[in-house]
């Protein structure tokens, strides 16, 4: 019984990691708490070529920020259309979708983005974010665990404590 009791107790820990989403990622992501650069990265997308994924990608992590989801989502979707192996606007897109209450399209927005790059740490930990949210916590954990094979410092990432990304 005492081996039901650590399951139930690491059940727990599960469902609370995964009540929050990580935030997006991007090779630039100012420091955590730091906004300043977003209003800025989506004025600059607004005068750049709409063609370039990494100006796409950092404009829906500029959306993302003014809780503008739908409009962050699209950016995210033009981004895969000039490049569908950018595994941050995959991640990105999976973020959203879960913010949108669209789960299962964001499971395979993880799964397309672990295609892409199965080293990417935030992909690992969006994916078990977004098993843990659809109460699949072994899958979550699974994936918790790959992330810190990759990176011993992954846990930083886990939502409460984390950064999403920008191409």
């Amino acid at each position: 019984m005492v081996g039901a009791g650590i399951y139930i107790s690491s059940l727990h820990r599960m469902r609370a990691r995964c009540q929050c989403m990580p935030r997006l990622i991007t090779p630039e992501t100012p420091r955590k708490g730091d906004d300043r650069y977003a209003s800025r990265a989506y004025s600059d997308m607004t005068a750049t070529d709409l063609h370039d994924p990494a100006v796409l990608n950092n404009r829906g992590v500029a959306l993302e920020r003014q809780g503008r989801y739908e409009e962050a989502l699209a950016a995210f979707s033009a981004a895969l259309l000039c490049d569908d192996d950018d595994v941050y606007a995959w991640n990105n897109r999976a973020v959203i979708l879960t913010r949108l209450g669209r789960p299962q399209e964001a499971l395979l927005a993880c799964k397309e983005a672990l295609a892409v790059d199965r080293s990417c740490i935030f992909a690992w930990v969006t994916y078990g974010t977004v098993l843990g949210r659809i109460g699949r916590y072994v899958e979550a954990e699974s994936a918790f665990a790959v992330a810190e094979d990759l990176d011993p410092q992954a846990r930083a990432l886990y939502p409460g404590n984390s950064t999403m990304t920008r191409a």
